[in-house]
């Protein structure tokens, strides 16, 4: 979790006042905010614009999709070069850098990616040493993502599911980013500062962390908690404030 300021946490304390206020002068109680939809709409309205919410995928499902990347990453390389690509219209590949002829520095990563939606691949194209994890942890990433939609959709007064009548969730592409020791750790990045294309993206982070989000112009660490996902509401899904 990031930390939070003295200055902020009082600034949370003078909003929540003002949205108790609000509340009382309804006269209508918290049964007034159930019949409104306000409920939902406020809490996860405010959970997109700052900080989060339960996802509900167990621990188990978490940890071996961590393990299963990890074993695929540190396994022989001949094994990994089989389906080392950088013919994108492939359903799974592996490759160091995306953009490494077109980006001014290259990072210290690698990557496994695999299109699971809307077309899935079939099972002999993934890698054996995590084949069946990817594969479940992507079909409970999929129901996340619908019912993240419905909760955006409702949070921005909308119905429950108009992201997903627009086609917002039909795809889904499972990148799984390996940044090995470097020895000359001050001479690149893992991942520089970026925004994400798409409607959503939902990072797993290992025990070892790193990440960084951007909030009220501040970079912040996002301390990694075991089994904790980051949403991101990546460029597609910006909205302009009211």
């Amino acid at each position: 979790m990031a930390e939070i300021s003295l200055e902020r946490a009082q600034e949370s304390i003078v909003d929540r006042q003002q949205e108790l206020k609000a509340l009382d002068e309804t006269k209508s109680g918290v049964k007034g905010l159930v019949d409104s939809g306000l409920h939902r709409r406020t809490k996860v309205g405010e959970a997109c614009e700052k900080w989060g919410i339960n996802h509900g995928i167990p621990l188990a499902t978490t940890d071996e999709m961590i393990n299963g990347l990890r074993r695929f990453h540190e396994q022989d390389d001949e094994a990994k070069k089989e389906i080392y690509s950088r013919d994108y219209s492939k359903k799974v590949y592996y490759n160091s850098n995306i953009d490494l002829y077109k980006a001014e520095a290259t990072s210290w990563r690698d990557t496994l990616c695999c299109v699971m939606a809307p077309r899935h691949p079939l099972p002999q194209e993934l890698p054996a040493v995590c084949r069946d994890i990817v594969i479940e942890y992507s079909s409970k990433m999929m129901k996340l993502g619908q019912t993240l939609l419905e909760l955006i959709s409702e949070a921005l007064g909308l119905n429950r599911s108009y992201l997903e009548d627009i086609g917002c969730g039909e795809g889904m592409l499972v990148k799984c980013h390996y940044y090995p020791p470097c020895p000359e750790p001050d001479l690149t990045l893992g991942s520089s500062s970026h925004t994400d294309t798409g409607f959503c993206t939902v990072v797993l982070q290992d025990e070892i962390g790193g990440l960084q989000i951007l909030y009220q112009n501040q970079w912040l660490d996002v301390n990694p908690v075991r089994g904790a996902l980051v949403v991101n509401l990546a460029d597609m899904m910006q909205a302009s404030p009211p």
